[in-house]
């Protein structure tokens, strides 16, 4: 009697459980479905949503746009993604020859709950672990409303997981034009240095760099599908054709002198 009641109730338990496995990889797998970050390049920022800083002081996001900046949708209470491309971030524009004057880089959460104390602890560890490098940092948080128009503006998808009480979001930064236009997309956990430098100088038309900057940005090409700037072959070649050009016609303008004399 006790073998025939006990075999159903664990055949019913064991489906219970297959069940809920299956019930949750499905949520996940349409969580990691809704998770995208699509490229608005050449759109504006919408300039008059208004968030709060980490001291607690009103923002509109049209103030920050007065130079070329660099934009990460983050959680500040986030237990592992956030925190390292935040690191990643900061320790890319450690090796930028930029003064922190010349740009920006602006951080929004993307938690309603988060306000300015927990933009204040991200700071004070950022600070301490990086430093007068994130001294033009602007850590915000603001409400539901205009984190999604933001998030919506510049084709950040993420969810919020409610069974595991956690947001899923896309990693990368979004690289603006003074003026609130979008440049730039760069992707991944751990942004190269030399590509962060390209694409505010791309975003700046140039003019944080030097001529030689210049000549760096038209030797680059930019791939939109990884996010990342590759040597242009080409344009190396024109460069290097043009320097042998001009040495050969010295040369040759050098031979005639002597020929002459």
């Amino acid at each position: 009697m006790t073998a025939r009641v006990l075999i159903p109730l664990l055949v019913v338990a064991c489906l219970i459980g297959s069940a809920a496995r299956a019930t949750g990889y499905a949520t996940q797998r349409q969580i990691l479905d809704a998770i995208a970050f699509e490229q608005h390049i050449g759109e504006r920022l919408p300039g008059e949503l208004r968030f709060i800083d980490a001291d607690g002081d009103r923002v509109r996001l049209g103030e920050l746009t007065d130079r070329p900046l660099v934009l990460i949708l983050a959680w500040y209470n986030c237990p592992n993604l956030c925190s390292m491309v935040l690191d990643q971030v900061a320790i890319a524009t450690s090796g930028l020859p930029f003064a922190s004057g010349d740009y920006r880089v602006v951080v929004v959460s993307i938690a309603p709950a988060e306000g300015p104390a927990d933009a204040r602890r991200m700071r004070e560890r950022l600070r301490r672990l990086h430093g007068v490098t994130i001294n033009n940092w602007h850590l915000l948080s603001g409400e539901k409303r205009a984190i999604d128009t933001l998030a919506s503006a510049i084709g950040f998808r993420y969810v919020y997981d409610a069974e595991r009480k956690r947001y899923a979001h896309p990693a990368g930064m979004v690289v603006v034009s003074p003026g609130g236009r979008i440049s730039r997309y760069l992707f991944g956990l751990r942004p190269a240095s030399s590509d962060l430098r390209l694409a505010l100088l791309d975003a700046g038309q140039g003019k944080l760099g030097s001529p030689v900057d210049q000549i760096l940005l038209r030797c680059y090409r930019f791939n939109p599908e990884t996010g990342r700037y590759s040597l242009a072959v080409i344009n190396v070649l024109r460069v290097a054709g043009g320097g042998t050009v001009l040495a050969l016609a010295g040369l040759v303008l050098l031979l005639r002198r002597r020929e002459r004399r």
